[in-house]
């Protein structure tokens, strides 16, 4: 049997820290656009999103900056983990491909 490559074990932690990102640039834009309609004088009162943002948009922002401070620490903290435990796959599966075969 061939030497066949195996792909490198992805860390789980690097896919959630990309929904953070990508809900944090969400949010902060969101809030960046609430904050440009709010300089508008002719907007009476904010309504729907913009009143969300405007009484929850900085506690929601600096939450989402911590959870992205720990996933990113987590991520970067288990590379060794994930990069052992690929190496280990990759030995059982050299190991299992040097045994004799039996045919029937």
């Amino acid at each position: 049997m061939p030497n066949v490559s195996r792909p490198k074990p992805a860390n789980p932690f690097y896919a959630v820290l990309i929904v953070a990102g990508v809900t944090f640039a969400l949010t902060a834009t969101l809030y960046g656009v609430m904050s440009i309609r709010m300089l508008d004088m002719r907007v009476a009162e904010s309504t729907g999103i913009d009143a969300f943002m405007e009484q929850h948009g900085v506690v929601l922002m600096v939450f989402e900056l911590v959870m992205l401070a720990i996933l990113t620490f987590v991520a970067i903290g288990t590379d060794d983990y994930w990069m052992r435990r690929g190496k280990r796959d990759d030995k059982k599966v050299g190991q299992a491909s040097s045994l004799p075969r039996k045919d029937p």
